[in-house]
């Protein structure tokens, strides 16, 4: 099931965000940093956001138990080719148990209806391209427009953005 994300689906967005974290970068950025990421600094960032009524989150639930989630809302991109979208993909997550179940496509398709109710048309999503889970992007019909170095952890690593002119198109 998806639905609208409420604050006392927090704690539960954090277990996901971290826990994620830990399975989708472990390799990729250093494990010390991964081992510092914690549920309640997390917890305490998702009930700050959950409050804010510019930002869409979205949860999947599996027997009653949050396994994913999404947000996202304006752009955050002040410049540079991501910023020619109004809208941006902030973050998505879904257990490692619960991939390839279609939970991702229908977290992003719940989002992006709700961000074009608010007249938002078009996405952004920066990913790092190390990613696995990449190619979701890719098969979603994303174009990628850009590619920037970032430092986690101490390290340098390479992100992608990919791009919806329409997001109608990611729903079809």
């Amino acid at each position: 099931m998806i639905r609208k994300a409420t604050w006392a689906d927090a704690p539960a967005i954090a277990s996901v965000h971290v826990e994620s974290w830990k399975t989708t970068y472990s390799g990729i950025v250093p494990d010390a940093y991964l081992e510092t990421l914690t549920v309640e600094e997390k917890q305490t960032l998702w009930e700050k956001v959950l409050r804010q009524s510019d930002h869409s989150v979205f949860v999947a639930e599996e027997n009653g138990r949050v396994v994913g989630f999404a947000s996202g809302g304006r752009n955050r991109a002040a410049d540079g080719p991501a910023a020619q979208y109004a809208g941006e993909l902030y973050a998505i997550y879904v257990r490692k148990e619960a991939q390839g179940k279609g939970l991702g496509r229908q977290l992003v398709q719940a989002l992006t209806r709700d961000l074009v109710q608010k007249g938002i048309h078009s996405l952004a999503v920066w990913v790092l391209a190390d990613n696995p889970s990449r190619g979701f992007y890719e098969r979603l019909g994303g174009e990628k427009v850009a590619e920037e170095r970032v430092e986690i952890g101490g390290k340098a690593l390479w992100e992608c953005c990919y791009g919806w002119q329409d997001m109608q198109t990611m729903n079809k």
